[in-house]
């Protein structure tokens, strides 16, 4: 089969004899191969001279750097690297005649996965003098990945257009420093279980949130089984789209959505939403009303309350859901 380009190896063992099986396989199609996706643990095959490649898509589990692994980059349009460990080294798409630069010439999608468990730590070397360079880049989505801020900044300064990003808001603080004016979306995903500072959230998300005028689409997602910082303190002020799927407070998000004036779509995962929490917010939108405070903004267009998704057993639900579904179109056609 000599003109094979597109090759899938997956396997769930790390026999040797298997993997040296896979890699053969790799290394006979690697100079007609364009999309290329590896989720073999603890295997990278050699792609040196692959100068077709386009599409990589490979897990490093469990992958330990061998002199003389490496990938050719400058052929590459889309690459995501799902479970980036400690160990990783850039240097993979470096050559014998650049070792201190990696070019990725070409590449428009950019996706970098790495696991909770190790995201605490730095994943790269500060001190390693490899350049990086994304000329083209225009999709990144980074998730539990501490990039150092020399990398930062080398992705910062191409045209990127969209940027997801999971993990600690400091990290997220770091990208939004950087001048963004080609920025057209930006998706910031936060976690109780990474912040372990209240304060220091508010504070970094509130900048964060404060210096996006530019971005057109400006999404944030709160995910955990509880809200971990007080709604009254936050300042999002040009938030787009907001997803809490969280427990909390209903009528602490209501007064902070105020704020938001930019605001068009609001998510909210009922399933987290306790009865008491929609009792009370009934009751002080009633006594706000004729008091002339600000409602929601009259930019919302989409309302989503989801009561398909998240945590079924974090509280006791009621039989007769349709009172939750009746007291919360009453706050919002008193809000919006």
């Amino acid at each position: 089969m000599p003109n094979v380009t597109r090759l899938k190896l997956e396997s769930a063992t790390e026999d040797d004899v298997m993997v040296d099986f896979l890699a053969e396989i790799a290394f006979l199609y690697r100079r007609n191969m364009q999309k290329f996706e590896c989720l073999v643990k603890g295997y990278l095959p050699q792609l040196h001279d692959a100068e077709k490649l386009k599409h990589i898509d490979m897990s490093l589990c469990n992958w330990e750097f061998i002199p003389g692994q490496s990938i050719y980059p400058s052929s590459l349009k889309y690459l995501r690297m799902r479970a980036i460990n400690v160990k990783f080294d850039w240097s993979i798409f470096s050559s014998a005649t650049q070792p201190h630069n990696a070019c990725f010439d070409q590449l428009r999608s950019l996706n970098l996965y790495g696991n909770i468990r190790e995201y605490s730590k730095r994943m790269f070397n500060e001190e390693i003098t490899l350049a990086l360079e994304f000329p083209a880049l225009e999709f990144l989505t980074i998730r539990y990945i501490r990039l150092t801020p020399k990398h930062i900044k080398s992705i910062m300064l191409g045209p990127l257009n969209q940027l997801e990003f999971s993990g600690y808001s400091f990290d997220a603080l770091c990208f939004v420093k950087h001048k963004h004016t080609r920025l057209k979306k930006l998706t910031l995903n936060f976690e109780r279980g990474l912040e372990h500072d209240d304060a220091k959230f508010v504070t970094n998300s509130n900048f964060i949130f404060s210096n996006t005028s530019k971005i057109a689409n400006v999404n944030c997602n709160i995910v955990w089984r509880s809200v971990w910082f007080d709604f009254s303190n936050i300042r999002w002020k040009h938030v787009t789209h907001l997803g809490v799927h969280a427990s909390f407070e209903l009528y602490d998000l209501l007064r902070a959505v105020r704020g938001m004036t930019r605001l068009t779509s609001l998510v909210i995962s009922m399933v987290h939403l306790e009865e008491s929490s929609i009792e009370r917010a009934v009751k002080r939108v009633e006594e706000e009303k004729g008091t002339g405070l600000a409602r929601i903004p009259c930019k919302v267009k989409t309302v989503v309350l989801d009561y398909g998704n998240g945590y079924h057993n974090v509280i006791n639900l009621r039989a007769d859901r349709q009172d939750w579904f009746s007291m919360a179109e009453a706050i919002f056609s008193l809000s919006v």
